[in-house]
């Protein structure tokens, strides 16, 4: 019998008590009384549940932590060597720039051991440390591979004690983020291949070949164990990507964040990642990159909510039972769950339903990685309250909030003997035993098996062919192809030829998939038949395969596929195929072909070739096509030839004049005209049709959003005088969409048509302040009956969404000294908590000390109000006014600090009053009462402002929204962070929605945003306050908050999402 007792040293190692019984000190400190309590509590078994700590599995499963919190950091992800040891890529817990990170590196790698194989991990040490950011690691033959920007790292130990002495760098070139959106893994492939993730971050990369390769976007890498062969897999405008997992034919899985802006409830995605595939979310990187489109942007395999996911994996191993065999396991960050997903194929790609597999209660339980261990039990990694960098943007680190690593386990499960295979001798095994481990029951020796096969070589390919690839198991041929092709070699590749007339469609899959990355030319005329008559993933990889292998032989082949496509993915292999063949007189001759989809892939290829040759009157006929299909490719294709505005014109004159445009088309239309409206003639165009009075009001409306969304710096005067035209003509129905436009673009020239809105007090009032904050862009003064108007606004007898626009108009504008004297008298003296954040920022920027005196005299008339004003926000403010000012603000700040530190105990409290609440009552206050849909969108309708609302209930816990509701300041979206931009003239402080070269938007409030220049442009500020309005919840009940957040929490399963919302 060994014990274990735990030993202070720096590496928090544990140690054998029957070693340490050696050493005559330690003789003399334990009585036997210690160790018969150490054997008494070795022996006493702990009775497990499916419950801990808030944690929750299934019933018939049981979880338990398998380390002591003293032993680790804050772990993120985690790698299992071929021994079952387990190394964790750690942070400290503190959270640190990107230029700290490169100065000093903080993170690092831990070593855990299960030494009596108890399940728990008792001794742990340091791997390797001074590392930037370890986005992942995995043990091959010896080393641990890491990625670790800008570098993918070999960590070596070549003493065995636990700790590498050996590092080298592979690769380098990626650019670090420390928010965790940056280069991650690698995973290896049944290829062989190291596979690697990275965000939107750029690289700069020099091949082990000499190659260069610059970029600004994201992709899937992939390179040799050594780092040779360096390539793209795939790559889009999504923010990051996470892990991957290979299926058996090697498909290429993974867990991603923003495929889109979140929208309608979704943000992240699970992702089939194919050879040139370009995914979404659309941005600029992919044109920058010149990345290689085959059509519109690839689809995602699964939409999710924000939920952050991180780890993923794919179950193995018997454990669990047969129905568990083959699912897909992730772990979300922001939910605190594991979630199961049953994986089926569709076509050429897959699909998954999905279902919670872990969830907890505790709102810091943050799941990072999720891995299978040798007995096919689960690990789960959380990893504590510390992270604040990333989603959501906490402002405070939790570090109390300790680490943890559980385990999952089925009840009643059967003991697996010797899970890792420590006991065998891979080495020495003779060929035949060695082979036959490939049909182990424990999938870590079948791993094991695979590699010392790969590394035997080819004497062991008669075996293989015997024992495997003979066999009637599925499996087993499909490891039988990996193994020949890491092999290599004349015969190991006439074998996978021979294979590829495999009864079974994955087998086919895999063997086209290896042929084509060994670039095989005997296997060419078969696979040209596959890829017309095979089913549909075997023709995606077939079609993979020729363009890989680059005979052009096989051009007439992919083109006569083209013609029943039938899938997306199958569609993309074969275009893309023609795209890196680069011939493109095929492709010329196909525009003439019969078939619309085989027109279509030509087009598209000879579009997309190197240089494009395609010439302007083979596109011409695309768009008069009456075959929808490919007239939206046409579209899509002269979108990319700036200079063929002719044929462009002649197509919206014969389009844009339609009696009825579908939803589609009008997108397909605007598109089109903001992509030409630097060309004069477009701009023409819609002048004339701007002063058409027969054209509909929704045409009318695309074109006022054409014009807003236009890349122009100034508009021509031409569309000025169209739009001053249509401001005067009293149509209320369109002034709102004219108001967001002429503030947007800051057009000065119709400021008197605005201040005759302004005045006239027969137009309804949000127009009239919508009016005069157009106006404010260019003259930010207000004038004393202005200023009067604005205040009258402010006061109770006027709806919620007219109050506090009148209060942002005020920060907008530049308010004179007596103006800010009155508004400190007269309305932030009594102002409601809501309104106050405004208010006062209409006091940054002055100097005065009568105004400064004011505002603080006003606040402190009633200093309950003050808990949602930002402490660093008011220190600011207050650094532009005399010291007399700064002084006398000191008290005042010292009271709100008190006020914010109690806030903990105000959120408890209302938690603690919450009631039963009414789902249906719910909703009418958040479409009512409650003015949640200015602001925020659900299913779809609502404001873009604010968050996206659809599945709060599946992504945030109560207490997570009822703090948000309370103080909007303490966390914020990470999609929806507050910046001040600051130019030569003016500031602006808002949300920033897009980055274009020469534009910056922001988002000033809802349905409002301005186009600022980048050449005017001082800064860009950060700032620490929310612009969703502070205290919103004081006009509401008790009972009626408790009805709203029962409907919140409903969402998206419950009745907000089954009702419409009409």
């Amino acid at each position: 019998m060994i014990f274990y007792v735990k030993f202070k040293k720096k590496n928090k190692s544990f140690y054998p008590v029957k070693s340490l019984l050696k050493k005559q000190h330690f003789k003399s400190v334990l009585s036997l009384s210690c160790i018969l309590l150490l054997f008494t509590a070795c022996h006493t078994k702990e009775k497990l549940g499916n419950e801990l700590n808030g944690i929750k599995v299934p019933v018939g499963f049981t979880i338990e932590k398998v380390v002591d919190s003293n032993l680790i950091d804050y772990p993120m992800f985690a790698s299992f060597d071929n021994h079952g040891r387990l190394f964790l890529c750690e942070s400290t817990g503190e959270t640190f720039s990107t230029e700290e990170h490169l100065k000093k590196p903080p993170y690092h790698i831990r070593l855990l051991q299960d030494l009596d194989e108890d399940g728990k991990f008792e001794k742990s040490t340091i791997f390797a440390d001074s590392l930037t950011y370890p986005k992942g690691a995995v043990f091959y033959q010896g080393s641990l591979y890491v990625a670790s920007a800008p570098d993918l790292l070999k960590l070596t130990d070549t003493d065995g004690d636990g700790v590498a002495d050996k590092r080298e760098v592979l690769l380098t070139g990626w650019v670090l983020n420390h928010n965790a959106a940056t280069f991650g893994g690698p995973f290896i492939g049944p290829d062989g291949w190291l596979y690697l993730t990275d965000a939107r971050r750029g690289f700069d990369i020099t091949t082990k070949e000499g190659k260069e390769l610059k970029g600004k976007g994201t992709h899937i890498w992939r390179c040799k164990p050594d780092g040779t062969e360096l390539e793209t897999v795939s790559g889009g405008g999504f923010d990051n990507a996470v892990e991957l997992i290979f299926m058996p034919s090697g498909e290429t899985l993974g867990t991603m964040t923003y495929f889109t802006e979140p929208m309608n409830g979704f943000r992240d995605a699970l992702m089939h990642w194919v050879y040139g595939g370009v995914y979404p979310k659309p941005y600029q990187t992919i044109e920058d990159d010149s990345l290689k489109l085959t059509g519109d942007l690839m689809p995602v395999m699964t939409k999710l909510p924000r939920i952050a996911h991180s780890g993923l994996m794919r179950y193995e191993g018997a454990a669990f039972g047969s129905d568990f065999k083959g699912n897909l396991f992730s772990a979300q960050f922001n939910t605190g769950r594991i979630m199961r997903h049953l994986i089926t194929p569709i076509g050429a790609t897959y699909q998954t339903k999905e279902a919670p597999f872990m969830t907890s209660s505790h709102p810091d339980v943050h799941p990072t990685d999720v891995l299978e261990d040798g007995d096919g039990s689960l690990l789960v990694v959380d990893t504590g309250g510390w992270f604040i960098a990333g989603c959501p943007l906490s402002v405070v680190a939790k570090k109390d909030v300790k680490a943890a690593i559980y385990r999952i386990r089925k009840t009643g499960a059967k003991e697996v003997k010797d899970p890792w295979g420590r006991k065998l001798n891979l080495i020495k095994m003779p060929k035949q035993k060695l082979v036959r481990l490939v049909m182990d029951s424990r999938p870590s020796v079948r791993r094991q098996a695979i590699e010392q096969l790969v590394i035997e070589g080819a004497p062991v390919i008669g075996e293989i062919k015997k024992t495997l690839l003979s066999s009637q198991n599925e499996e087993l041929r499909l490891a039988a192809v990996f193994i020949l092709y890491r092999i290599n070699g004349a015969a190991a590749m006439g074998m996978l030829r021979e294979t590829l007339d495999d009864k079974s469609a994955m087998v086919r899959t895999a063997t086209a998939r290896v042929l084509g990355l060994a670039k095989d030319q005997q296997s060419v005329t078969k696979l040209t038949d596959m890829v017309q008559n095979d089913k549909a993933p075997v023709r995606r990889q077939a079609a993979t395969a020729l363009g890989q292998i680059g005979n052009k032989q096989a051009i007439d082949a992919l083109l006569k596929a083209s013609s029943n496509p039938k899938d997306r993915f199958v569609e993309h292999a074969i275009i893309y195929s023609l795209i890196t063949l680069k011939s493109p007189e095929p492709s010329v001759q196909a525009l003439a072909d019969s078939s619309a989809t085989i027109r279509k892939a030509a087009l598209i290829a000879l579009d997309q070739m190197e240089g494009s040759p395609l010439k302007k009157n083979q596109l011409a006929p695309f768009l008069k096509s009456k075959n929808k299909q490919l007239q939206q490719t046409g579209i899509w294709v002269a979108m990319h030839h700036i200079d063929w505005s002719d044929i462009v014109v002649d197509f919206l004159k014969g389009n844009l004049n339609l009696k009825e445009l579908t939803k589609e088309d009008e997108v397909v239309l605007s598109n089109l005209m903001i992509k030409f409206s630097s060309n004069v003639q477009i701009q023409n165009y819609i002048t004339d049709q701007l002063g058409n009075k027969n054209l509909t009001l929704s045409k009318r409306l695309l074109l006022i959003d054409v014009i807003n969304h236009s890349d122009i710096k100034k508009l021509p005067n031409s569309w000025i005088k169209q739009l001053g035209n249509l401001l005067r003509s009293n149509d209320y129905e369109i002034r709102p969409a004219l108001l967001n436009l002429i503030k947007s673009r800051r057009v000065s020239v119709l400021n008197n048509e605005l201040n005759q809105i302004v005045k006239d007090p027969q137009i309804p009032t949000d127009f009239r302040l919508k009016a005069l904050s157009a106006r404010l862009m260019s003259i930010a003064n207000l004038s004393k009956t202005e200023f009067g108007m604005v205040l009258n606004y402010l006061g109770r007898d006027h709806e919620t969404p007219i109050r506090q626009a009148a209060a942002r108009l005020l920060t907008q504008a530049k308010l004179s000294e007596p103006q800010l004297v009155t508004l400190a008298k007269e309305e932030v003296a009594t102002a409601e908590v809501f309104l106050l954040p405004d208010l006062v920022n209409a006091y940054k920027g002055s100097n005065s000390e009568t105004a400064g005196n004011a505002l603080i005299t006003a606040l402190k008339t009633s200093k309950d109000r003050l808990e949602n004003l930002s402490v660093p926000d008011m220190e600011n403010l207050f650094k532009t006014y005399p010291e007399s000012v700064q002084t006398a603000s000191i008290s005042l700040i010292h009271t709100l600090k008190e006020q914010q530190a109690s806030r903990f105990e105000e959120l408890e409290k209302l938690q603690s009053q919450l009631k039963r609440g009414d789902v249906a009552v719910g909703r009418t206050i958040f479409f009512g009462k409650g003015t949640c849909l200015v602001c925020h969108a659900l299913g779809g309708k609502g404001g873009d402002f604010g968050p996206d609302l659809s599945n709060i209930g599946e992504i945030r816990s109560r207490h997570d929204i009822i703090e948000a509701i309370m103080y909007p300041s303490a966390s914020f979206a990470r999609e929806h962070e507050t910046s001040k931009i600051i130019t030569k003239n003016t500031s602006y402080l808002g949300i920033i929605t897009e980055q274009l070269p020469d534009v910056i938007i922001i988002a000033t409030g809802p349905g409002s945003k301005v186009r600022v220049p980048r050449n005017e442009i001082v800064s860009i500020e950060p700032e620490r306050v929310s612009l969703m309005p502070p205290g919103l919840f004081k006009s509401l009940s008790i009972q009626e908050i408790s009805d709203l957040m029962a409907y919140l929490e409903s969402l998206p399963s419950g009745l907000g999402q089954i009702k419409s919302h009409e």
